[in-house]
C-alpha cells in the first residue's frame, strides 16, 4: 500500500512539474512575441527613394580600384548592429513653405546661422545681407558667404586668398593631407570642432586626369558619431594654382530630426540582395553576376532630393568590356542597409 502511494506521489510530481514547465514556456513566448511586436510597431516604416531618372550617372574611372579613396572611416569589422535614420530638415522646411513669405522666413533662419559662422572667420563687423526665397549671401570686406534654402551647405570665399606657412612642391596625397590638417588646426575652433580628421578624396576623370578633393570632418568620440560626422559635418577646401586657400564649403547638415535607430544587415546579406536585384542605381547597366564587385562601403545617401537620410551599402562594380583611355569603368549600386521589414517599398525594387 505504501509503495502504491509513493507511485502516485511520483506521478503527481511529474505532472505538476510538466505543467509548471509548460506555463513557463507560455509566459516566455508571450513576452518574446510582445516585445518583438512592440519593436516592429514602434519603428516607423521608411521609404526607399530612387532618383535615378533625373540624376547624373555615378561613374568612377581608375587603372585599379585601389586608386580610388575618399576617407570613409567605416570598416566591416566595426560590426554595427543599428544606425539612425533622419528626416531631411532642409527638404521638409522648404517643401512645407507654400508661400513666398514662408520661404523668405526659411532663408532668414539660414542667414542668422550663417552670420554666426561668418563672425568666427572674420574680424570685420559690417555685413551686407542679401536674400531671396532660393538663395542668400552675407558679405563684408573679408568674406563672402553663399547659401540656399535647399540644403545646409555654406560656401565661404576669402576676398584675399590665404597663403600656407609651408611650400607645396607637388599635389600628392602626403602634401594635400598636410594642408587639410593645417586647415583643421587653424579653424577647428571657428568650426566648433573638438578634433578633426582628413578625408582626402581621389579619382580620375574619363581623360585619365587625377582629381583630389580636400575634405575634413569632425571626429567623434564614438564610431557612430565619427561615421555620422563624415557624412553630415564636413568642410571641403578649395585651392588656387598657387596652392592658396581661396574658399571652403561647410556642410553642416541638420540631423536633429531623428526618426529612430534601425537594425541593419551585414555586408554579406546586402551582397545577396544585390544579386537578387534589390538595389537602386544611376547606372544604365543592370547588375549581373558577371560584373565583379571590387569595393564596398557603408554610406548615408544624403542628397538634396532625399526626404529621409538612411544608410546603404554602396557596391563598386567593374563593368566588363568598358574602358576609357586604359581606365577601368566602375558603376555603383546601392542596397538599403536597414532590414527589409522596416522598408515600405522594398518588394518593388
Amino acid at each position: 500500500m505504501l509503495k502504491l502511494k509513493q507511485i502516485f506521489q511520483k506521478r503527481n510530481f511529474i505532472v505538476y512539474t510538466s505543467i509548471l514547465l509548460i506555463c513557463c514556456m507560455i509566459i516566455y513566448y508571450i513576452n518574446y512575441f510582445k516585445n518583438h511586436t512592440t519593436e516592429m510597431i514602434s519603428l516607423p516604416m521608411l521609404t526607399i527613394e530612387d532618383f535615378h531618372e533625373y540624376s547624373e550617372p555615378e561613374i568612377y574611372f581608375a587603372y585599379d580600384i585601389s586608386e580610388i579613396y575618399n576617407g570613409n572611416p567605416w570598416k566591416p569589422e566595426w560590426n554595427i548592429s543599428e544606425l539612425p535614420a533622419f528626416y531631411n530638415t532642409s527638404y521638409k522646411n522648404y517643401n512645407t513653405a507654400d508661400t513666398y513669405e514662408q520661404k523668405i522666413n526659411v532663408m532668414k533662419q539660414k542667414i542668422i546661422s550663417a552670420q554666426k559662422i561668418a563672425q568666427n572667420f572674420s574680424t570685420a563687423a559690417l555685413y551686407k545681407m542679401i536674400y531671396g526665397s532660393e538663395q542668400g549671401s552675407i558679405e563684408n570686406e573679408e568674406l563672402l558667404l553663399s547659401i540656399n534654402t535647399h540644403n545646409d551647405i555654406i560656401n565661404i570665399t576669402f576676398k584675399n586668398a590665404i597663403s600656407l606657412p609651408f611650400a607645396i612642391e607637388q599635389q600628392n596625397r602626403e602634401q594635400l593631407e598636410k594642408i587639410i590638417y593645417h586647415f583643421i588646426d587653424t579653424y577647428k575652433y571657428a568650426l566648433h570642432w573638438q578634433e578633426g580628421k582628413d578625408a582626402l578624396s581621389f579619382q580620375y576623370d574619363a581623360n585619365g586626369i587625377g582629381h583630389f578633393e580636400l575634405i575634413a570632418y569632425e571626429n567623434g568620440d564614438t564610431l557612430e558619431k565619427q561615421f555620422l560626422n563624415y557624412h553630415f559635418n564636413t568642410v571641403s577646401i578649395i585651392l588656387n594654382q598657387q596652392n592658396q586657400i581661396t574658399s571652403f564649403v561647410i556642410t553642416k547638415t541638420d540631423i536633429s530630426d531623428k526618426i529612430e535607430n534601425y537594425p541593419i544587415i551585414t555586408e554579406e546579406q546586402a551582397q545577396k540582395l544585390l544579386y537578387h536585384g534589390k538595389y537602386i542605381s544611376t547606372s544604365e547597366y543592370d547588375f549581373s553576376e558577371n560584373m565583379p564587385i571590387v569595393k564596398t562601403e557603408l554610406v548615408y545617401k544624403a542628397t538634396t532630393y532625399d526626404s529621409i537620410f538612411m544608410p546603404y551599402y554602396k557596391f563598386f562594380v567593374q563593368v566588363p568590356g568598358i574602358e576609357q583611355n586604359g581606365l577601368h569603368c566602375y558603376m555603383t549600386y546601392y542596397v538599403p542597409a536597414i532590414k527589409e521589414q522596416y522598408l515600405k517599398n522594398f518588394s518593388s525594387l
